[in-house]
């Protein structure tokens, strides 16, 4: 397998919103990316992408640096192409897309699913509006699940009640895309601070426990781990 980020979201970050309680600072940009699968039968795609528009209607500053389109235009692939669409989660930021993909089938937590069909107040904000999501061709799961060889879902809740993360077999070991709203900092921040915990859960969750309990995971089972949000932009980077 070889794993392609296509950054599409420049967004304001801070340690209110990616690091619990924890005094490491963070980056005042972070990035939100999709992630296409290169190597198995079907066209693989992590996560939709997330809408600028939607984000700014909710007053939430956003920066567009690239359409689906486009970043997949670079690595020779069409949205029309997709087969298969793993959501991590279903906040705006990251899938918001889902239209553009007119064959595919969307991979999706029930828990995730009935939580962003029927959102608590909390948890509305960062939905996207029911238009974008609502009647897509969802393969609705729960828990773990072997996608293909070689693909394989972790359920891992915590940040919202049914994020998955995506494990894949690579030349290189096992690459983990955490399904978590993190970067490098959440996993690894003893690098920062030696006092501070093994992980740090991101501020934006549903249940800390569970968020930390997931990063754990992550951590222990990956040999590399792909952060959802990076911290210093780069156009395009293979794994």
């Amino acid at each position: 397998m070889k794993i392609y980020k296509l950054p599409l979201l420049k967004l304001p970050g801070d340690n209110r919103r990616l690091m619990y309680l924890s005094n490491i600072e963070e980056p005042r940009n972070i990035y939100a990316s999709i992630f296409y699968i290169e190597g198995a039968r079907q066209k693989i795609l992590v996560d939709s992408g997330g809408s600028a528009e939607a984000l700014k209607k909710r007053g939430l500053p956003v920066e567009s640096l690239a359409s689906p389109e486009e970043v997949l235009n670079k690595i020779g692939v069409s949205p029309d192409e997709i087969d298969l669409i793993i959501c991590t989660h279903l906040h705006i930021d990251h899938n918001a897309k889902g239209r553009l993909y007119k064959k595919a089938r969307f991979l999706v937590q029930k828990k995730e699913l009935q939580a962003a069909l029927n959102p608590h107040p909390v948890e509305a904000p960062i939905f996207p509006p029911r238009d974008l999501f609502v009647d897509l061709d969802y393969e609705i799961i729960d828990g773990d699940t072997q996608v293909v060889n070689g693909i394989k879902i972790l359920f891992t809740p915590g940040h919202t009640s049914g994020g998955q993360s995506v494990l894949l077999e690579t030349e290189k070991g096992k690459v983990i895309i955490s399904g978590l709203c993190t970067t490098r900092n959440n996993f690894f921040p003893q690098e920062l601070d030696a006092r501070s915990m093994p992980v740090i859960p991101p501020s934006i969750h549903l249940d800390i426990p569970a968020a930390y309990d997931s990063l754990m995971r992550i951590k222990k089972e990956a040999d590399i781990i792909i952060p959802l949000h990076d911290t210093e932009f780069t156009d395009i980077v293979t794994y």
